[in-house]
């Protein structure tokens, strides 16, 4: 309820009572539309505080709210005298730092510090899965079905964060409302842009996690039908899983949201968009990749335990096993589940790990997949090595280093890079076995 409503029902209530102050020695209730004055003695002026939202927190704002108010006096004849807003408007013109309004909010340290910590992963992860797509791309000895499962990922993060910057930076500089006025006024003629803004927003969100549902789905599959290459679906299927299937979904909601929307009169730009019946749309589909995702890591830690059992392993594989298994949880999105079960009221603590968790995702997958995955540094370094060194050496040298690996040999483990390779041992040797091995350098 709003200041003004909150005031009129308080003069209607007492009117609507017949509500009598002893002696008649008071002036009658009245509400001059923004203050129900009663309880006023004759001759004297009463004080209220002007109906702002003050930010307290702010220095000398306490002071400015306790000495400018608003004041009107209950004459000897029992009849008001016009209220007084001067001080009010003084606050208008001088303080607007102090109270809530024309599109600002007063201070919250905690809301803040999430928006700089949801901003800087935002943009870190952009930067470094540029450079992650950039690597993929530019050398041709890496390319295999696995890391176009990869760089497909990586996209879906790039557009994901980088949307998700361009909202926050739209929602803190007010973009889409007018501040000229106390109350801030949406733009309509431009609330097309802000939908379109929020729509690619929660596609590349839902994208996102349908690419991790691929990479659990087929590192599984090399896990179980190594050997049969055979049976591997086209491109176009996993380009119809990871694109398509999140278009339908999206658009689906957009089509339940939009009608959802019209029926509340205040409602722009689809916000709030995370309420409603129809959320499940987004959430359930989500959710079940995760949860299939879930289900392919548990599989996978099986498979593992029963080969480390199979043979004399040291406990120095175990260990590296272990934490193989773990570095696949930023891949698979298992990390996300708690953030899909916000409680009413979130802590400050939760808002901030929510925070970490959803924005940092793109930065483990970057670092843990391209910048120390083994194949890309052997990578980098050949082709380092075959620049120039004239300003170096006095010869004119050169460094050659051979191509290991194999794209498409079916018959060489070729060490891709995925950290559970440490399950193969450490010696070079052991690159040369079957692949009736469990497949840890899927392609």
């Amino acid at each position: 309820m709003s200041h003004i409503d909150r005031e009129k029902a308080t003069c209607e209530f007492l009117q609507n009572e017949n509500y009598l102050f002893p002696n008649n020695d008071y002036c009658d209730v009245e509400f001059d539309k923004s203050f129900c004055w009663y309880n006023v003695t004759r001759g004297d002026t009463l004080f209220r505080q002007c109906p702002f939202n003050f930010c307290l927190s702010i220095e000398g704002c306490a002071e400015v709210a306790a000495s400018l108010q608003v004041q009107r006096t209950c004459h000897l004849n029992g009849t008001w005298g016009a209220p007084d807003y001067g001080g009010c408007l003084e606050i208008l013109h001088n303080y607007k730092q102090c109270f809530a309004g024309f599109c600002n909010s007063c201070p919250d340290p905690l809301r803040q510090t999430v928006m700089v910590v949801t901003m800087c992963l935002s943009v870190t992860s952009v930067a470094v899965l540029v450079a992650a797509l950039v690597l993929f791309t530019f050398f041709d000895s890496l390319q295999c079905r696995r890391l176009s499962i990869h760089k497909n990922l990586a996209t879906a993060f790039v557009f994901r964060f980088a949307v998700l910057a361009l909202w926050n930076a739209a929602s803190t500089s007010h973009w889409f409302y007018d501040c000229a006025e106390f109350n801030q006024r949406p733009l309509y003629h431009i609330e097309w842009m802000c939908k379109c803004i929020l729509w690619f927003f929660i596609y590349f969100q839902v994208a996102s996690v349908m690419w991790m549902f691929i990479e659990g789905a087929y590192l599984y599959s090399r896990f179980t039908v190594f050997a049969m290459r055979s049976a591997e679906p086209p491109s176009w299927v996993f380009q119809l899983v990871g694109w398509g299937v999140p278009f339908v979904v999206v658009m689906v909601w957009t089509v339940v949201h939009e009608e959802y929307s019209r029926l509340n009169a205040n409602s722009f730009c689809w916000l709030p968009y995370a309420q409603g019946p129809h959320l499940w749309i987004l959430t359930g589909t989500m959710e079940f990749a995760l949860i299939l995702n879930l289900l392919f890591l548990f599989l996978i830690v099986v498979i593992l335990v029963q080969k480390l059992h199979s043979g004399n392993t040291d406990t120095k594989i175990i260990w590296k096993t272990v934490k193989a298994t773990f570095l696949l949880v930023p891949l698979l999105g298992v990390s996300n589940f708690p953030l899909f079960y916000e409680p009413d009221h979130p802590s400050g603590a939760y808002m901030l790990i929510s925070a970490i968790l959803q924005h940092s995702q793109g930065i483990f997958i970057a670092v843990l997949y391209c910048f120390l995955n083994s194949e890309v540094q052997l990578a980098v370094k050949r082709q380092i090595a075959k620049l120039p060194y004239r300003f170096l050496f006095r010869r004119h040298t050169y460094f050659e280093t051979q191509r290991t690996y194999v794209p498409e040999s079916g018959t060489v483990n070729t060490r891709h890079g995925i950290p559970m390779e440490q399950l193969e041992g450490n010696s070079d040797s052991q690159s040369q076995r079957s692949t009736t091995a469990v497949p840890l350098d899927y392609k």
